[in-house]
């Protein structure tokens, strides 16, 4: 039965991490019941279980335990968080192709970044309480790894990529409509979703016609926690830099720096 594969191992307790409001399952089995209930709520098939629990464990979580683990899923959420990513892009463009039909490309675009971003993705973990079925291991815990952003983002594109694998795309489609709903309707309100990146190259061609150049510098970090630092050029110019988790990210960062420079000459 599908439902045994999900957290074989009951020797292990998961971590508990109390503070900013969190609190993880105590208990493999207290885990897994959590991981149940979320699948009969959300009508998915029982076979999505082994793979929502993958989904669901930090890589830091796979490096301190390794046993008891079915070698033929992997071993944490990277994969399926890359999966979800393509299948979370494609729902989210079809949405606003579907029910933006005055708006252009460029407009589409921007829609879409706004909605993908590590800040819609987060809100949208906190609002079914993703943290409580999150594995990690102690250490990635104990430095704020439960709340990071980035954490509950990946984790998040990683269910995604394991409704879509379990239950198919339909599956897939209609859950992340119905838990990007609020995010779909009013964009606009998500921390962090304006796309710096065009706000950025509009100026510029009204101005001077130039384009802004985005070139990798720099990658520090673990794995699973890298940092990536992305200059900005104009000109042949470097006028700004900027890091995050990802590239994309990074390069919005350094378009958001340039432009809050300019507002303070």
């Amino acid at each position: 039965m599908a439902a045994s594969n999900a957290g074989r191992d009951e020797s292990h307790t998961t971590p508990i991490y109390k503070g900013d409001n969190v609190e993880t399952a105590n208990s493999d089995t207290a885990r897994k019941r959590l991981l149940v209930d979320f699948i009969t709520k959300e009508g998915l098939p029982e076979k999505t279980l082994p793979l929502l629990n993958i989904a669901l464990t930090h890589k830091s979580y796979s490096n301190e335990f390794r046993a008891g683990q079915d070698p033929a899923l992997d071993k944490h959420n990277q994969r399926l968080e890359f999966l979800g990513d393509s299948v979370l892009g494609l729902v989210i463009a079809h949405h606003f192709y579907a029910s933006k039909r005055k708006t252009a490309e460029g407009g589409l675009t921007r829609l879409k970044a706004m909605t993908v971003c590590e800040s819609a993705l987060k809100q949208v973990a906190d609002g079914i309480d993703l943290t409580r079925m999150l594995r990690m291991g102690k250490g990635e815990i104990a430095t704020g790894g439960l709340t990071r952003t980035s954490n509950l983002a990946d984790a998040m594109e990683a269910v995604i990529g394991a409704i879509y694998i379990g239950a198919g795309f339909e599956a897939a489609r209609q859950f992340v409509v119905k838990h990007f709903r609020d995010i779909l309707d009013h964009p606009e309100q998500v921390e962090g979703s304006k796309d710096f990146k065009s706000t950025l190259q509009e100026f510029l061609a009204k101005r001077s016609h130039q384009r802004p150049e985005y070139e990798l510098v720099g990658a520090a970090g673990p794995d699973h926690d890298k940092e990536f630092t992305v200059a900005l050029t104009i000109d042949g110019r470097r006028v700004a830099e900027g890091v995050a988790r990802t590239r994309k990210q990074a390069e919005q960062h350094a378009a958001r720096a340039y432009l809050e420079g300019l507002k303070k000459r």
